[in-house]
């Protein structure tokens, strides 16, 4: 069994914390499937900005059900970081690191992601559901 992971915006945490019990999609909230794909955004984010990782804080629980799913809220200097990546700096990564058409999809879609978060000055959470 994987872990299901999808990154989304919400207005606050208790909205985010709403998305616990079946995740974004289904409570209509932005969001990106990453599921099988990436777990942690602050190694990404760090490798597209050009900063060192202990930069970013990681993130912080909003909710945990103690078993199979939770919400954690991501920092706000991560968010605007990843937000902040130009396309040609998306580009010049999906060359280096040989990024297959979904992968390149889903960075452009993350991207896009932390600026609606920025420009509507919400929060941007991670779902998980083992």
């Amino acid at each position: 069994m994987g872990v299901l992971v999808d990154y989304f915006v919400a207005d606050s945490d208790e909205s985010a914390e709403r998305a616990m019990a079946s995740g974004p999609g289904w409570s209509k909230l932005p969001f990106v499937d990453c599921k099988g794909w990436i777990n942690e955004l602050d190694d990404l984010v760090a490798e597209l900005s050009g900063r060192d990782v202990s930069e970013f804080g990681g993130s912080e629980v909003v909710a945990d059900d103690g078993e199979a799913a939770g919400v954690d809220r991501l920092m706000p200097e991560t968010v605007a970081a990843l937000a902040a990546v130009e396309d040609a700096r998306l580009r010049e990564y999906a060359e280096d690191e040989l990024l297959e058409e979904y992968e390149i999809e889903r960075v452009t879609a993350l991207r896009d992601l932390a600026r609606e978060a920025v420009r509507l000055s919400h929060g941007m959470y991670r779902w998980t559901c083992i």
